[in-house]
């Protein structure tokens, strides 16, 4: 007991990788990029990024460590069948041409750095499967658990969606609010144990709250993410994505801007500005050079 100080556990987690988003903005809001060893929830509707950004982080944990990469392999437990092979793929050949030039600019051999890194190790890098159940994600934990307790590289564990699991496998309320905690317990002993990132995505609904204001009651309508607050406690950081609806081009994908908020995590909460566009995710103002 107490063989730690606040010391040694500041230089731990000063000496952990971030995983960067490709968005400038957004990785500097959090510190360098998705923080190892915490949990992450990303909200959103449908259609706001979420699993897009789930699978640049696939492929971004992998870039070598010789380029500020963190150089692991990545575990995507999908819900709802929202995982794309090919998609992946062309976020992985954008990546590789991105760090093929970031090589070059900082005078190092392409060959020799991004010999292990190609779009086929980039897919081969990311364990995948389809959980259906409860029972059925304790499972994967468990063996996710003995994986690295065997020493192998997984530096990023991905859920999505976590709420779509928990809505669809119970109707009770009190059994939701249970299983949610058991799960994020369990996420929580590995990501600070082993210092992975542990990503989970959630949806969003409306809240319609009673405010007292000036000798009458009023309706004020939230959007909030969805199975409650009773989990908060155990996300260390929230990004609640969604699209920019002042665009004017809503019928070309690459032009429709979206917005990350970060409401937990970052004092005073910021939202920034990103892109989704054929490479990946991207920045606004300053795309990333592939």
């Amino acid at each position: 007991m107490f063989k730690r100080s606040a010391l040694d556990l500041w230089k731990e987690e000063e000496g952990r990788t971030s995983i960067v988003t490709f968005c400038k903005d957004l990785d500097l809001a959090l510190g360098s990029g998705i923080s190892a060893g915490v949990i992450t929830e990303i909200c959103g509707p449908p259609g706001s990024g979420k699993t897009q950004l789930c699978l640049q982080l696939l492929i971004n944990v992998q870039i070598p460590r010789q380029l500020g990469g963190v150089e692991g392999c990545a575990v995507y437990l999908d819900t709802n069948y929202g995982f794309s092979p090919q998609r992946v793929r062309e976020m992985a050949h954008a990546c590789q041409i991105h760090c093929r030039n970031l090589a070059l600019f900082r005078k190092l051999n392409p060959t020799d750095v991004l010999s292990g890194f190609t779009q086929d190790t980039a897919l081969d890098g990311i364990m995948y499967s389809h959980v259906s159940s409860y029972s059925e994600i304790i499972e994967a934990i468990a063996v996710l658990q003995n994986k690295l307790y065997d020493h192998e590289k997984i530096k990023l564990i991905v859920i999505d969606s976590l709420s779509f699991l928990i809505r669809n496998t119970t109707s009770s309320s009190l059994k939701r609010v249970k299983h949610l905690h058991e799960i994020l317990t369990l996420l929580h002993k590995l990501a600070n144990r082993f210092g992975c990132a542990v990503i989970v995505t959630n949806d969003v609904t409306t809240r319609i709250s009673d405010n007292e204001t000036s000798e009458r009651r009023m309706e004020d309508p939230r959007i909030v993410p969805a199975l409650g607050e009773s989990h908060s406690h155990k996300i260390n950081q929230r990004i609640l994505l969604g699209r920019d609806e002042t665009c004017s081009n809503l019928h070309n994908l690459e032009q429709i801007s979206y917005v990350a908020s970060i409401e937990k995590g970052h004092f005073p909460p910021v939202t920034i500005p990103f892109r989704i566009e054929s490479v990946g995710i991207r920045s606004i103002k300053q795309k990333v050079s592939i």
